[in-house]
């Protein structure tokens, strides 16, 4: 499991100029500041679970539709917090009950964010018959398969493929 922040607007690291030309200007749609967070969860099978995404704001703006597959939380910041990692505890649980597993048990690894590590977020995985496994802090990079094989993959496709706004 991993979150990862994505811009509405992710100006790309490149841009055509002039060579010499002391300013460059890069156009973007006003949104370079305003973000979402997608949680990411796979099994050790290689099974992908739904993505949720974390929006700003407290529900959908009228006329938007979620899509088919997709989980669409809210959150005052658009971040996962200690509260929503309870709530993704409950979607696991279920996801675990409707493939017959949630007797069995099971490990998740994830980063150290202080959210993940909250001592009720903690009881409430070892309520579910989760283990955890804690990646230390600063090796989120090298440790964290969801960080290392999907969500830089993710961005990378995200920006060349002008998916802003």
């Amino acid at each position: 499991m991993d979150e990862t922040p994505v811009w509405f607007d992710m100006a790309g690291n490149m841009t055509v100029n002039n060579k010499g030309d002391k300013t460059v200007h890069i156009r973007t749609t006003g949104n370079d500041k305003n973000h979402f967070t997608v949680v990411l969860t796979c099994s050790a099978d290689g099974t992908k679970y739904p993505p949720i995404c974390i929006f700003k704001g407290k529900q959908l703006p009228r006329g938007e539709v979620i899509p088919k597959g997709v989980i669409c939380w809210f959150q005052d910041n658009g971040w996962m917090t200690s509260d929503l990692m309870k709530n993704y505890i409950d979607f696991l649980f279920r996801i675990r009950m409707s493939e017959n597993l949630s007797k069995e048990s099971a490990m998740i690894v994830y980063d150290s964010f202080r959210g993940h590590l909250e001592e009720n977020v903690k009881i409430k995985f070892k309520q579910y018959n989760f283990h955890l496994a804690v990646i230390p802090a600063g090796l989120t990079s090298v440790c964290q398969p969801l960080d290392v094989s999907i969500n830089k993959p993710l961005k990378i496709i995200y920006e060349k493929n002008g998916m802003n706004g």
